[in-house]
């Protein structure tokens, strides 16, 4: 285990970089949704959201190949750059009035941030212990909010004044500041004591399915992730729905988003230093992911009976500052004893590919039977939602208890 000095400034290096691309990924969130409501109705949601497994597919398969060739530390500065070129690409395309270009920047929004994210927790699982994941999770988050938080405002502040698009612009430019931040960290932490990663020879090897199959904890964690995702799909689509009814007007619209996600951060950094390093050390991690479904659940049941914009918002906020926060500190520290290529390939498969497929493919359900039974009832996504949590909740038992070393 490396010493607190040599840990320290390449984990700071790499945090700081993600907070700088999450900064930027709250501006695209509220735009790109905002974007893509001024050029669609909500309704139409669902059939972006069915695209964004054909590219999280492409992207991961061009992540294993990178991470072959390249190694981490070139990917990750290679993830970052790409993803604010098409960025600043796609929103320029939408001011052009390109076709197609408010559905691509919405699907790229969905997609690119999630590498990033998960490339960061890769190479900070790759030098913690699950001691030190408990101890420091919480902390790491709490710093990567304070770039949301920043994000969120600096969105609703700007947008009125120089639009949805150029909002883009400016993350784009923070995207690519972030690279020189994750160079920075990974040339501090020099070669990391980790067995090698086991060659592709095949293309599911790509995305590592042997461990999905064969391992307990990734199988687990994939189960987990589908349905966490069902859950913030169903709650997503419903508050946007809402929302639109409520704002039609594309740039206030904008700007309330920012302030809701500046609100959601700050709320999850709240628990992020509080409640998350606390629960961690004194709760079984096992009971900590069977405690969250049931937590969900119970406030769906109350969108069930009032399915409003207000009360809708309350349990979509409620969702997200407990999935910023508790549910994925706890989460990670069950990829710490795992091997790279777990670590790696599997947790993008699982964190990435999974973690974003699983929306597309509620939302292709939720398209069909749209089709199939006409207008679906704002009620049924909240119904939805309880019923998921029940299936959650089902695969967080027999979930392993790592230990601290």
């Amino acid at each position: 285990m490396p010493s607190r000095p040599k840990l320290l400034p390449p984990v700071a290096a790499i945090v700081a970089g993600g907070t700088l691309a999450m900064a930027g990924y709250e501006m695209v969130r509220s735009a790109s949704a905002s974007v893509f409501l001024a050029h669609h109705s909500a309704a139409r949601l669902p059939e972006a959201l069915m695209l964004v497994p054909l590219a999280m597919f492409a992207f991961t398969w061009l992540f294993s190949v990178s991470l072959r060739r390249l190694g981490a530390a070139r990917t990750f500065i290679a993830t970052l750059l790409l993803s604010a070129l098409v960025l600043a690409s796609a929103a320029a395309a939408v001011r052009r009035g390109v076709p197609g270009a408010a559905f691509m920047l919405y699907i790229f929004g969905q997609a690119y941030i999630v590498f990033i994210v998960e490339e960061v927790w890769a190479f900070i699982n790759s030098l913690f212990v699950p001691a030190q994941g408990k101890r420091w999770n919480g902390a790491i988050i709490a710093v990567s909010t304070a770039g949301s938080i920043s994000g969120g405002l600096l969105t609703g502040r700007l947008s009125m004044a120089i639009g949805s698009e150029r909002i883009v612009w400016i993350a784009a430019g923070l995207t690519a500041a972030a690279s020189l931040l994750g160079w920075l960290a990974f040339r501090l932490a020099g070669t990391q004591p980790t067995p090698p990663d086991r060659p592709p020879a095949k293309l599911a090897d790509h995305f590592a399915w042997d461990l999905l199959r064969t391992g307990p904890t990734i199988r687990r964690l994939a189960g987990i992730v589908v349905a966490a995702q069902s859950v913030a799909v169903l709650l997503d689509i419903a508050f946007h729905r809402a929302l639109q009814a409520a704002m039609p007007l594309q740039d206030p619209r904008t700007a309330f988003l920012g302030y809701f996600w500046s609100a959601v951060n700050l709320f999850a950094l709240a628990l992020q230093l509080s409640l998350t390093p606390l629960v961690l050390s004194r709760v079984p991690l096992r009971r900590v992911h069977a405690a969250i479904p049931l937590l969900f659940g119970l406030a769906a049941l109350g969108a069930v009976a009032f399915p409003i914009l207000p009360v809708l918002g309350a349990v979509f906020f409620l969702s997200k500052t407990v999935d910023y926060s508790v549910f994925r500190a706890a989460k990670e520290v069950l990829y710490i004893p795992l091997s790279f290529t777990a670590r790696y390939r599997a947790k993008m498969t699982v964190d990435a590919l999974i973690y974003r497929s699983s929306k597309g493919v509620i939302s292709a359900l939720l398209t069909l039977s749209g089709r199939a039974f006409g207008f679906l009832p704002l009620r049924l996504y909240p119904l939805l939602v309880v019923l998921v949590c029940g299936a959650w909740n089902r695969f967080t038992r027999g979930l392993p208890e790592p230990s601290s070393k």
